[in-house]
């Protein structure tokens, strides 16, 4: 009995002590990897409302990187979180940590802001403060790379009210 109850004892300690880290998808903890790189671009409207081409975001722009295995249905029970920042040539680039024989679900997301042009309620076509935002999302198979190419559009505009909002 006093063995038994050893053991009982032992077991418990090992499964409080054992359980309290939880996993990481970390470049630390799991060997294989997934490289997520890309750019920042953002695009703004011109007085006519049209897109003007495409500019680099400033260098140490953060990019925010959301990462987690997919269950069996395709749904990502919790995200992680790695925010990274672009270089000079608005690039960037991080290793995540994947679980081997896994796919990782990413989303890559930024947003500033800035100026773009869009119409007041009187209709006029004036510059403005503008939210710029953008997002995309990719399933991407351990030990393999992907290269996001990321432009933020105007998301919100502000500054007047009644401004027109973007779609």
């Amino acid at each position: 009995m006093k063995k038994f109850s050893l053991l009982c004892l032992s077991a418990i300690l090992f499964a409080l002590v054992g359980c309290t880290e939880q996993t990481e998808l970390s470049t630390d903890v799991l060997e294989t990897k997934v490289t997520v790189m890309g750019y920042v671009r953002y695009i703004t409207l011109n007085k006519n409302l049209a897109q003007e081409d495409p500019e680099l975001v400033a260098p140490g722009h953060k990019v925010n990187i959301f990462y987690g295995v997919p269950d069996d249905k395709g749904k990502v029970a919790a995200y992680a979180l790695k925010t990274v920042a672009v270089d000079n040539d608005a690039f960037f680039k991080v290793e995540l940590g994947c679980p081997v024989g896994k796919t990782l679900n990413v989303r890559v997301e930024s947003s500033m802001y800035g100026e773009s042009y869009a119409t007041d309620k009187d209709g006029k076509k004036v510059s403005c403060e503008t939210y710029f935002f953008g997002e995309k999302e990719a399933d991407i198979a351990c030990g393999s790379a992907h290269n996001f190419q990321l432009d933020i559009t105007p998301a919100a505009n502000f500054g007047e009210d009644g401004m027109k909002q973007p779609n």
